[in-house]
């Protein structure tokens, strides 16, 4: 069976396997973005223009790291559990594909929540974005990005503690980390911390994709996030056939 062939079934076939789990995913980050465009600013009613723009552009890139380093670990340990990695094992199909099919499908589910979360940020500030062709290319580099590492994750480390790590991922992304504010309100250290981390390049190459104007497009972004794809990718990889 050709490697095209095999990855077109098995998108097919996750599809299909994960339709309830697509259908909540949705809902998920429909959910997190009116928490953020809506909520936030209930908090601190008096917001300047940088922090409405770092919140509106915020919500696509939270939209994005959430579903891969938090929701692929959990549905991948469902896939353990169930024995339908075991059973992809018994296929004679390269393991990157299975891999590839898989982002595939979380990629088509997480797209609405972004372009619902840019809309929403528009229409909530009253924003006009200047929304870049190169948003096609971060949005796919972070989703890969994101995916992969969660990949990695929970095929690593047993199902209980992947996912008390993804726990701590979420309150580190949407606390700690520079999406919904510039990073030099952080502490120095740790600031200096998310300059080699993927999380803030994530949100750089979105935002300045997306509202180009306020935040121009940082070449360094693309490369370190680049970086990460690449190893996380090669990573993951080197987990599923290994672990066969």
């Amino acid at each position: 069976m050709s490697a095209l062939r095999s990855y077109r079934l098995l998108v097919i076939w996750q599809s299909l396997r994960l339709k309830q789990f697509l259908v909540l995913g949705v809902l998920i980050q429909v959910l997190f973005s009116l928490g953020i465009v809506l909520g936030y600013p209930l908090l601190f009613p008096d917001l300047d223009r940088v922090t409405i723009l770092f919140l509106a552009t915020g919500a696509p890139a939270i939209s994005l790291i959430t579903i891969g380093l938090v929701g692929v670990p959990q549905m991948v340990s469902q896939a353990k559990t169930e024995g339908s990695i075991d059973y992809m094992r018994t296929l004679p199909i390269p393991r990157l594909v299975y891999l590839l099919a898989d982002m595939s499908v979380l990629l088509l589910m997480v797209l609405p929540g972004v372009i619902f979360a840019i809309a929403v940020g528009a229409v909530r500030f009253s924003l006009q974005l200047d929304v870049s062709l190169l948003v096609v290319p971060a949005v796919f580099l972070v989703i890969l990005t994101t995916t992969s590492m969660g990949y990695a994750l929970a095929m690593l480390l047993p199902q209980m503690v992947a996912n008390l790590i993804t726990q701590v991922l979420v309150v580190f992304v949407l606390m700690f980390s520079p999406l919904n504010f510039p990073p030099d309100r952080l502490p120095g250290w740790l600031a200096t911390i998310h300059q080699f981390l993927p999380i803030q390049a994530m949100g750089e190459v979105i935002r300045g994709t997306i509202a180009g104007h306020d935040f121009p497009l940082n070449l360094g972004s693309f490369v370190l996030l680049g970086i990460w794809c690449a190893a996380s990718f090669a990573i993951t990889g080197w987990v599923l056939s290994r672990r066969g």
